[in-house]
């Protein structure tokens, strides 16, 4: 049975640059985090998710939206996703902690050259850094 997956990432950003999370051996780019356990918060799940791939203590501010999208990955299994995006600050370096992930810091206008998925979420984050605006965006 196919299931809808809630996820929590953190747009954390320096300056002009964002940190981005990548699956070796994958194309494509995401934002850190990943799913929430049933009973637990989005913004708890965020932090719990952090630690395990960074190791470090995030501080979870501001909630900026959410992002439905569904796909369908090669082998026939699909996916249907309810991203909670907030942005979160981190005062130690990224150091990735599990051996299928990597981190790196994009400058922003080079999001969508590192095939960030959702796809849509590019367009979101420059809205939001220059708005302020909240989104709810149905792919």
């Amino acid at each position: 049975m196919a299931e809808i997956e809630l996820i929590a990432r953190a747009l954390i950003q320096r300056d002009d640059k964002i940190l981005l999370a990548h699956q070796i051996g994958d194309p494509n780019t995401f934002l850190p985090g990943g799913h929430v356990d049933y009973g637990e918060y989005t913004d708890t799940a965020l932090r719990r998710e952090l630690k395990e791939e960074l190791g470090v203590d995030a501080e979870i501010s501001d909630f900026m939206g959410t992002l439905e999208y569904m796909f369908t990955e090669e082998n026939e299994k699909h996916h249907h996703e309810i991203n909670f995006i907030y942005k979160a600050t981190i005062n130690e370096p990224a150091q990735s902690q599990e051996s299928h992930l990597e981190f790196q810091w994009c400058p922003v206008d080079e999001l969508t050259e590192k095939m960030l998925l959702p796809d849509s979420l590019s367009s979101l984050i420059n809205e939001y850094n220059k708005t302020g605006q909240k989104f709810h965006k149905i792919k």
